[in-house]
């Protein structure tokens, strides 16, 4: 038999675990104190931003909309929220100052979700909303943090947070944290409850087909997105009754026709010079999403990295996506960090074009496209 330490070292990865030594677990622990104080004062400077923005004129951004049809809700005028005069009128009596209407076309189950919002007044519902926003942002920032190199993961956390699409959907009081964190929480889990969470991004409608493809790709996945769309049907159904819930495909159609400034997708960036017709719209979504879908499925085989790569490509396709979306192309930026330089590229070159974008210069499409194109990181099922 052998002593301790006879025989020739193995590699250094080999060696016993730092966790074993007493001092090692000390610093290990200090290193998490560490991880999570930094993690929740970046969360603390996102929201203390967003409130302060969103409050000097709170009439300005979308959250009044989502109140307005979850007041509807809590006030027992559920059959409204998809009637545009009714929400319009709603934002007009919470916020005087509001005489701009714009489409809300989020399904009425989430104006069911968000009825204890609507119940409480303006600025307290709103600064529920972003807590849970900034909570949402920072749990997706734990769950996609493998999919990036591990040493380029402390590094995405501020950009997770503080980032422009990041901040704006704080401020704007909008769901695509949400989406993201569902997004986020698919990658890591069973195939039923995966397309059960794929199908959360209902909540963002116009993100919806490219993400219906990679579950369908799947028979467990495809049950558990067909029962999330079942879900979010019959709650849609019993808050907004038959009638409210025929007028919704014409509240949704109305919201596709926007052209924003800030819109992300290709069939926006091709009907600036094409001119906004109804049908072009809709011939040049369904050419994008078709396009995107081959290139998804032949690029790779499992739904996780099918999802991380329909990210970028749901915006592309999205007959209208504005800045405050982005954060769902978050998955593709993560696999993309790679290394040091790649991490600066990626992440300095998206608050660059945000900016730009912002500005009024459509960048970001170019941007998305060079990104879902791009190399990333392997993706373990």
């Amino acid at each position: 038999m052998g002593c301790a330490g006879d025989g020739a070292p193995g590699p250094l990865g080999e060696r016993d675990p730092h966790p074993l030594l007493p001092g090692h677990r000390a610093h290990e622990h200090r290193r998490r104190v560490t991880r999570v104080a930094r993690g929740l004062v970046l969360a603390l400077a996102a929201w203390l931003v967003a409130f302060a923005v969103h409050t000097a004129e709170p009439a300005g951004y979308d959250f009044i909309a989502l109140y307005a049809t979850a007041r509807l809700v809590a006030t027992g005028h559920g059959g409204e929220v998809t009637d545009p005069a009714a929400q319009f009128g709603m934002e007009h009596a919470i916020l005087s100052e509001r005489t701009v209407f714009l489409f809300d076309p989020n399904v009425p189950a989430l104006a069911l979700l968000m009825a204890p919002l609507g119940a409480l007044p303006y600025t307290p519902a709103y600064a529920a909303m972003l807590t849970l926003g900034v909570a949402a942002l920072l749990g997706a920032a734990a769950l996609l943090a493998p999919l990036a190199a591990a040493e380029q993961r402390a590094r995405l956390l501020p950009f997770a947070l503080l980032a422009p699409p990041s901040l704006i959907a704080l401020v704007e009081g909008q769901t695509t944290p949400f989406v993201l964190l569902a997004l986020a929480a698919s990658l890591r889990a069973p195939p039923f409850w995966s397309g059960a969470l794929l199908g959360a991004t209902a909540l963002r409608p116009q993100l919806l087909p490219l993400f219906a493809i990679v579950a369908l790709t799947r028979r467990g996945t495809a049950a558990g997105f067909a029962a999330a769309l079942v879900a979010v049907a019959t709650l849609s159904l019993a808050v907004a009754g038959v009638d409210g819930l025929a007028r919704y495909p014409l509240l949704v159609s109305l919201a596709a026709e926007q052209l924003r400034p800030g819109e992300l997708g290709l069939p926006a960036l091709a009907r600036r010079g094409l001119g906004p017709d109804a049908v072009l719209n809709a011939a040049l979504t369904l050419a994008a999403a078709a396009i995107a879908a081959v290139v998804i499925v032949r690029r790779s085989r499992d739904v996780s990295s099918r999802t991380v790569d329909a990210s970028p490509w749901s915006l592309l396709t999205a007959p209208h996506a504005l800045l405050h979306d982005g954060v769902v192309a978050y998955p593709a930026i993560a696999a993309a960090a790679t290394g040091t330089r790649a991490t600066a590229l990626w992440v300095g070159s998206s608050v660059v074009v945000a900016l730009v974008q912002q500005a009024g210069v459509p960048l970001a499409p170019l941007w998305l496209l060079a990104l879902a194109l791009g190399p990333r990181r392997a993706i373990r099922p």
